[in-house]
């Protein structure tokens, strides 16, 4: 949370405190303790709201929690490979595929990856020589396109 001062939104009068807390999720069966989830608390009614960007924070703590479950790399683990891949993201897009967006979801844990997207990510983190195969793929894909007799009419 930034350092300017927040008013509660229930009382109008108190200074909201950022705080941490623990929660526990229940997900495919299994209990999730998440720790470090984020919020506010009053310090004159004693509310304890939850702001914007304390939720997207919570949300991404959530998701990742989920993808360890799921067996699935968490969004810093996926960051993490891109840039070491020394890719931006709009490039990690074109080569992995998943949309132009994509791994700025990943990486917000605004969308869990596929599990065909964590295996191939996984696999040229492994073995970074084969980005050439990808960058030869997506360039020959893209050639592939373009037309050289003009469409009938």
């Amino acid at each position: 949370m930034d350092t300017e001062t927040k008013i509660c939104p229930m009382c109008e009068t108190g200074i909201l405190t950022p705080v941490t807390y623990a929660e526990d999720f229940e997900y495919r069966g299994a209990l999730l303790h998440i720790e470090g989830l984020e919020g506010c608390e009053c310090n004159v009614c004693g509310a304890d709201p939850v702001l914007k960007e304390q939720i997207l924070c919570n949300q991404a703590r959530i998701a990742d929690a989920k993808r360890q479950i799921d067996g699935l790399l968490t969004s810093d683990e996926i960051r993490t490979i891109r840039t070491t891949l020394n890719l931006s993201q709009q490039d990690a897009a074109a080569l992995f595929g998943g949309g132009v967006n994509a791994f700025s979801k990943y990486e917000r844990g605004d969308v869990m990856q596929s599990v065909a997207m964590d295996r191939l990510l996984r696999l040229v983190a492994r073995h970074p020589f084969l980005l050439n195969e990808l960058r030869q793929h997506v360039g020959s894909k893209t050639e592939s396109r373009v037309c050289e007799t003009p469409p009938r009419s």
